[in-house]
């Protein structure tokens, strides 16, 4: 089966330009005495030179790749960090020139993004969220000579609250992560809607023969030709095939001497050989929808992707950084969502490095994160409007967080704040609590840990569940009233 009235499809193809803001895996509190700026000792001190490495085999050659396909009619999308840009314009602004090039082409289109390629649209409150789209858009103005309308967003899912606030920061489609199965009654390749909002579905499984499987010996497919990979798409059912991928995939994450960036080169012709289309992302949008995805369907990510307690605890801790940290630009560098991602033991590809450690690389890196996040804080409270209240609310490495247990066996989860806490108590099981009561650990943690004495001796000896939450919780509301 082809696509509709037996034509092939359209392909939507889009790339995402970014670099991460890599951790310091070897970060340690006293080495920050000898930095003049400690966040000089947060991120990865060779970031500079990884990234030119990542250029010379990857970013510049596949743009330079890029360029000639465009001159040819070949068209696409690029999604491109503010971060990003502000590395090549401090570091390679040659390289920042090359891309310029590329964005400015009559036949590409410029996507909406995060600025910081973040995570603040798993919060709460979706203030940064909408902030970093807005702080995208002048940026993308500002050298490109272009307001982006057509969100990338697929890095987590999309909610009814995120496609609201797309729809007030003036976006007017949106591309979502679709899964390796087929999610969809219809499948990935049409246009939908959510809550009103144009959405584009990527198609995981043909994103990652290229993104993942591509250099795989192993893969009874191997080797994969542009003209092949180009009769795979051409009989895929559907309108228009939606393919988002990380530009690193093309040089630096699957090396060139794989063949990777002559696929690229050949690509455009091999699509063309069989009567597909190249279109871009907001064309697509305009395309009928097929239907509205309903609140039962999970868009923007399988189910596999749901958050590990290790995620969780990462996520909550950022949210309230947000209030903790002093230098904005800190906190959401520590948004990314590589940082997220590296945090569980497999996190899905769908267009992107497959991601696969060992459980102890996973809790290394949120062990690394934490140290980070809570020196961050520490060192931001001095300067706070209450620094004790600042210093109550801050989150704690995993070696202070309070490990919850019963008859001295780990429950498998620990409290690294006291809204931590106060959330853990609403599922904690009643002789987990009670076991904790009787050895006066919730006291002696908030007293000798958090150092919040007096929260400490309303709680000691309190052991009915709801009561020890709503004084914990209390308690937290006021040092929040202190710092505002």
């Amino acid at each position: 089966m082809t696509g509709d009235d037996s034509n092939p499809p359209m392909v939507c193809l889009g790339f995402d330009i970014h670099y991460p803001c890599y951790l310091n895996p070897d970060f340690q509190p006293d080495v920050t005495k000898e930095k003049r700026n400690a966040k000089d000792s947060y991120f990865n001190p060779g970031t500079k030179e990884d990234l030119g490495r990542v250029i010379d085999r990857s970013f510049r050659p596949a743009t330079e790749i890029l360029l000639d396909l465009l001159d040819s009619g070949f068209t696409c999308a690029l999604s491109i960090s503010g971060v990003m840009v502000e590395h090549l314009e401090r570091w390679y602004p040659e390289t920042l020139e090359l891309v310029s090039r590329a964005a400015t082409h009559r036949n590409v289109e410029v996507l909406a993004a995060t600025y910081y390629h973040s995570v603040a649209g798993q919060f709460t409150d979706l203030a940064e969220f909408v902030d970093e789209i807005l702080m995208h858009r002048d940026l993308m103005k500002e050298h490109f000579s272009v307001a982006p309308t057509t969100f990338a967003h697929t890095d987590y899912p999309i909610t009814p609250a995120t496609a609201e606030a797309l729809a007030g920061a003036g976006i007017r489609a949106a591309i979502i992560e679709g899964s390796g199965e087929p999610a969809l009654e219809r499948g990935p390749n049409h246009t939908y809607t959510y809550r009103d909002l144009p959405v584009l579905v990527t198609h995981c499984d043909l994103s990652d023969d290229i993104a993942v499987r591509f250099p795989w010996r192993e893969w009874d497919r191997w080797p994969l030709m542009a003209d092949r990979y180009a009769e795979w798409l051409a009989v895929s059912p559907g309108e228009c095939i939606t393919l988002f991928l990380d530009y690193r995939t093309f040089g630096d994450s699957i090396g060139p001497e794989t063949g990777i960036l002559e696929f690229l080169r050949a690509l455009p012709s091999a699509l063309a050989g069989e009567g597909i289309r190249t279109v871009h992302p907001s064309d697509a949008a305009g395309l009928p929808p097929h239907g509205d995805i309903g609140e039962t369907i999970v868009p923007g990510g399988p189910q596999s992707q749901q958050r590990t307690i290790l995620q969780q605890s990462a996520l909550e801790a950022l949210e309230e950084a947000g209030g903790l940290v002093a230098d904005p630009d800190l906190w959401r560098c520590l948004l990314e969502t590589e940082h997220i991602r590296r945090m569980a033991m497999r996190s899905s590809s769908c267009g992107k490095p497959l991601h696969a450690v060992s459980h102890q690389a996973t809790y290394d890196y949120f062990a690394s994160f934490m140290r980070i996040l809570s020196h961050a804080e520490e060192q931001s409270a001095a300067s706070a409007r209450s620094p004790k209240a600042a210093l109550a609310l801050r989150c704690v490495p995993p070696d202070k967080a309070f490990s919850f247990s019963s008859q001295e066996r780990p429950a498998g989860y620990a409290a690294h704040s006291l809204q931590e806490l106060a959330n853990m108590l609403e599922f904690a099981p009643d002789d987990v609590i009670r076991y904790h009561v009787e050895r006066e650990d919730f006291y002696r943690w908030i007293d000798l840990v958090i150092g919040d004495t007096k929260l400490a001796g309303k709680i000691r000896g309190v052991s009915h569940r709801r009561k020890l939450q709503s004084t914990i919780q209390k308690r937290i509301v006021k040092l929040w009233k202190r710092l505002s």
